[in-house]
């Protein structure tokens, strides 16, 4: 179901251009398509966190000890900021003064009004799609998993101010996407196309945000390798 859903293949329809971000080294492309289609990715491994890693790799999609889980955020979270700006809505990341409850901020804030005469703010979250917490909901419908973790988002920032729209953008690691960030990415997309004229913003944007995850879930799987025991007779 999540190979089929909207928007999980945009990463094959993207043009390979190393200069725009938009290249997957070979690898990278090993495991997307392993994963798109349940094949092994690696030899079943002990992880740097001391877990069994199994041949599918899909631990070092959820391991908590993986480094570039952050760097992944930061790199969706600028792509959703440049295309904000180049749609001429100012935006900041990380703004100051709008925390939750435990201290944390959301991922950014519009400057001007983005909707109904308010500001938007968002937050960026990436689950697993098979990870043992979402398969139940994966199970049951393709994006089941982010419209899980968007409503989680949703809880936590609710004590923000009324005065703003909050918006969760939940993606997972084999495609699809919540809901309501489809509609959100769909409406700045059109936005993007009203500033440039280019019809096709919408699936550029799309394109953008789907390498990125194909491309971290190849890093992320390689960050699990350790030391491997190997039988040398194979």
């Amino acid at each position: 179901m999540a190979a089929s859903s909207s928007h999980s293949a945009d990463w094959l329809l993207a043009l390979p251009v190393s200069s725009c971000g938009l290249k997957l080294t070979d690898d990278a492309v090993r495991v997307a398509v392993s994963l798109r289609l349940g094949c092994s990715v690696c030899v079943p491994h002990t992880c740097r966190c001391g877990a069994l890693a199994d041949a599918q790799g899909l631990h070092g999609l959820t391991c908590k000890q993986a480094p570039s889980k952050a760097v992944r955020h930061n790199a969706i979270n600028d792509v959703i900021a440049r295309a904000l700006s180049s749609a001429g809505i100012p935006a900041t990341k990380e703004p100051s003064g709008l925390t939750r409850v435990d201290g944390k901020r959301p991922d950014g804030l519009t400057l001007t009004p983005w909707q109904g005469g308010k500001s938007l703010t968002w937050d960026i979250t990436v689950v697993s799609t098979l990870a043992a917490s979402y398969l139940h909901a994966s199970s049951h419908r393709a994006g089941g998993a982010a419209e899980l973790a968007a409503s989680r988002k949703e809880a936590k920032y609710s004590c923000l101010p009324q005065s703003l729209l909050f918006q969760p953008i939940a993606l997972e690691t084999l495609g699809p996407l919540a809901p309501s960030a489809l509609d959100f990415l769909a409406e700045l997309g059109r936005r993007l196309s009203a500033a440039s004229g280019d019809v096709r913003e919408t699936a550029f944007l799309f394109q953008r945000l789907s390498v990125v995850i194909q491309r971290y879930n190849s890093v992320l799987i390689h960050e699990s390798f350790g030391e491997l025991d190997i039988d040398p007779d194979l």
